[in-house]
């Protein structure tokens, strides 16, 4: 069982247990994301796109927590180099962010609608994907590596639910990816939808 998977047992099992006797909902999650510190290098400044689903439990007087996953990817980026002596190289990379976590959220109200602000802690799983091609003189060599990491992340930011179906939210998130410890923050902007 994996770091990931062990972190996201724990989560469902601690949030469960007293989720029976309180006012818990079903959501999703969309958000584009604004890459940040080495990320932004990584993947050539482009944004990203976000997915994912989440709980919300009520816990009264404006306090909710929010069980959460998340999907992140950016696009493929290409990436080309050459040293003038017959030797060139040339490949395209995929960056993606797989997380679970959890986000304490306080209603301004003192009801689950209206302005929160939010805080929140997550276990990311960095994944980039690279295909390359080397040239030199007349021999030409391919292939693809893959590089995984995990990592644990944090994130803070303002929302606001127009109804208790419909929200937005500005979240700040930060964990570090790849093997060098590289950071990888990121400004979403997003829209939550609770069933």
């Amino acid at each position: 069982m994996t770091t990931l998977s062990r972190f996201a047992l724990g989560l469902v099992l601690v949030t469960g247990a007293g989720l029976s006797a309180q006012d818990v909902r079903f959501g999703v999650q969309a958000s584009g994301n604004a890459p940040l510190g080495d990320l932004k290098d990584a993947v050539d400044s482009k944004p990203g796109l976000g997915a994912g689903a989440h709980l919300t439990w009520n816990l009264g007087g404006g306090h909710v927590i929010r069980p959460r996953f998340d999907y992140l990817f950016f696009p493929e980026n290409g990436a080309y180099a050459a040293d003038g002596y017959g030797v060139s190289a040339n490949g395209k990379y995929k960056v993606s962010d797989l997380s679970v976590g959890v986000d304490y959220l306080y209603f301004l109200e003192g009801k689950d609608e209206g302005l929160y602000l939010t805080a929140g802690l997550g276990l990311h799983r960095w994944t980039v994907d690279y295909d390359y091609t080397v040239r030199i003189g007349n021999v030409t060599s391919s292939g693809s590596e893959s590089d995984s990491t995990n990592k644990a992340g944090f994130a803070v930011g303002a929302g606001y639910n127009f109804n208790r179906s419909f929200g937005a939210e500005v979240r700040f998130t930060t964990t570090k990816f790849g093997k060098n410890e590289g950071s990888a923050n990121a400004l979403q902007a997003g829209v939550t939808f609770r069933f």
